[in-house]
């Protein structure tokens, strides 16, 4: 039950002017918050299939959409980008990865500049990590363990 409660805190947290009249964005951020919850904690092809199916199943609720358009890739909401270009805070939907590939290499810039140099490659899944790791960090108490191999970048 604690796993909806932090889908439902995160909707809470919204600018509701920034979703109104923006039912497809509303319908695609609720998938992309049961994704963080429940679809990024299963390792099982056999339980990822089956977490689709029931996605599948609860998509059928909103009629005025396919799952198609809500499943559409890239399906990512972040905060950080907003800011990034100046804008106030807003939870929004990364609709172009190389947008955000951008924000985050400007960003991997200024830390290279002010602190110790990084050579990263910001390929598309570590992207899409840092977005996650970002999520996480924005929630209060949010914490996550992320292991690495031996510098190998994975």
């Amino acid at each position: 039950m604690r796993d909806f409660s932090t889908i439902i805190k995160k909707i809470l947290q919204i600018d509701a002017a920034v979703y109104r009249g923006n039912t497809l964005g509303l319908v695609r951020m609720w998938a992309h918050e049961c994704h963080r919850v429940y679809l990024d904690r299963l390792i099982m092809e056999e339980d990822v299939a089956k977490y689709m199916e029931f996605m599948n199943n609860g998509c059928k609720e909103f009629t005025d959409f396919k799952p198609d358009a809500i499943f559409a890739e890239p399906l990512i909401y972040t905060n950080f980008v907003s800011v990034a270009k100046g804008h106030e805070q807003a939870y929004l939907n990364i609709k172009d990865m190389d947008d955000l590939k951008d924000v985050l290499e400007q960003k991997l810039a200024e830390y290279n500049e002010n602190v110790a140099v990084m050579d990263l490659v910001l390929f598309s899944i570590a992207c899409q990590h840092i977005c996650r790791i970002a999520r996480i960090i924005d929630q209060p108490f949010g914490n996550a363990l992320l292991v690495g191999v031996g510098g190998s970048g994975k």
